[in-house]
C-alpha cells in the first residue's frame, strides 16, 4: 500500500515537471516571437519625393534659399570652384540665406537657441541667417531614415557656417553635420565634405519631423551650401570620398519641449 502511493506521489511530480517545462517552453517562444515582432515592425523609412526625381521640392516644406538642382557650381571667396551633382537628376540644394535663424526655429517648432547653442566656432560668435528643408512624417520606434549630404563651405576661419540634420519628435535628435572649424565635419576655408551618408533612427513611436538646415555665422555673406539627396551623387575636382561621419561624445540638451541629442561627427 504504502509502495502504491510512493508510486502515485511520484508519477503526480513527473507529471508536474513536465506541465512546468511545457510552460516554460512557450513563454519563451512568446518572448521570441514578441522579440521578433519588434524587429520585423522597424523598417527602412523612405519619405515621398526623398530622392527628389519629380524635379520639384514637392512633399517638402521650405523656409530662406532652398531649390531642387540637378547639379550646382559654388565659386568660394578665393575663387576655389566645386560643382555638386545629384545622384541621379535632382538632389535638394541650401544656400544659407533667406531667413533669420529665430524664424527658422520658428518654422520648425524648435526653441529659440536651439541652433546657436550647437554653433561650437573657437572664436565665438553666434548664426545669422540660413536655410531649411523638412518634411513631417510618422513612424514607430527603431525604424530609420538615410539620406546622402554635401557641405561647401564658401566662407574662411574665424567664420564657422554650420549645417545640421534635425530630428524633431520624441526621442529626437540634433545632429551638427559639418562646420568650417567647428563639430561635425571640418572642412576648412572654402572647403567641401564630400559625400557624406546620414542616418537617423526614432527613439519612439510618434509624429516627427526631418530638417536640414545651413546657416551662416558671425556675418550674411559668404554663404554655406548644403545638398541632400537619397544616395550620395558626385562632385568635382578632387573631392573627398563618399564617407560615414561616426558619433562621438554625446551630450544631453535642455531644448524646450523637443528632447534631442547632439552628435559629435568626425570623419570615418
Amino acid at each position: 500500500m504504502a509502495i502504491s502511493a510512493f508510486r502515485s506521489i511520484l508519477s503526480l511530480e513527473i507529471m508536474m515537471k513536465k506541465v512546468t517545462i511545457r510552460k516554460l517552453a512557450a513563454s519563451a517562444v512568446l518572448v521570441a516571437g514578441t522579440f521578433a515582432a519588434s524587429q520585423a515592425s522597424a523598417v527602412a523609412i523612405t519619405l515621398p519625393n526623398s530622392d527628389f526625381e519629380t524635379g520639384t521640392l514637392s512633399s517638402w516644406s521650405t523656409i530662406g534659399s532652398v531649390s531642387a538642382s540637378a547639379s550646382t557650381s559654388v565659386t568660394t571667396f578665393d575663387n576655389t570652384v566645386w560643382s555638386i551633382i545629384a545622384a541621379q537628376t535632382t538632389m535638394g540644394a541650401l544656400q544659407s540665406n533667406g531667413s533669420s535663424v529665430t524664424d527658422i526655429e520658428s518654422a520648425l517648432g524648435i526653441a529659440a537657441g536651439t541652433l546657436n547653442a550647437l554653433n561650437t566656432n573657437p572664436n565665438g560668435g553666434s548664426l545669422t541667417n540660413g536655410s531649411a528643408l523638412y518634411q513631417a512624417f510618422a513612424g514607430l520606434t527603431g525604424d530609420t531614415l538615410s539620406f546622402a549630404w554635401n557641405y561647401v563651405a564658401t566662407d574662411y576661419i574665424p567664420f564657422n557656417d554650420p549645417s545640421f540634420a534635425v530630428l524633431i519628435g520624441p526621442g529626437g535628435s540634433v545632429d551638427v553635420l559639418a562646420s568650417i572649424h567647428g563639430l561635425g565635419v571640418p572642412v576648412g576655408t572654402s572647403g567641401n565634405s564630400g559625400w557624406q551618408n546620414y542616418t537617423g533612427t526614432l527613439g519612439a513611436d510618434g509624429n516627427y519631423t526631418l530638417a536640414f538646415i545651413t546657416t551662416n555665422d558671425k556675418d550674411q555673406v559668404l554663404d554655406s551650401w548644403l545638398f541632400v539627396d537619397n544616395v550620395a551623387g558626385t562632385c568635382q575636382p578632387n573631392c573627398p570620398p563618399v564617407g560615414v561621419p561616426e558619433p562621438g561624445s554625446l551630450a544631453l540638451l535642455g531644448l524646450g519641449l523637443v528632447g534631442m541629442r547632439l552628435r559629435r561627427r568626425k570623419v570615418a
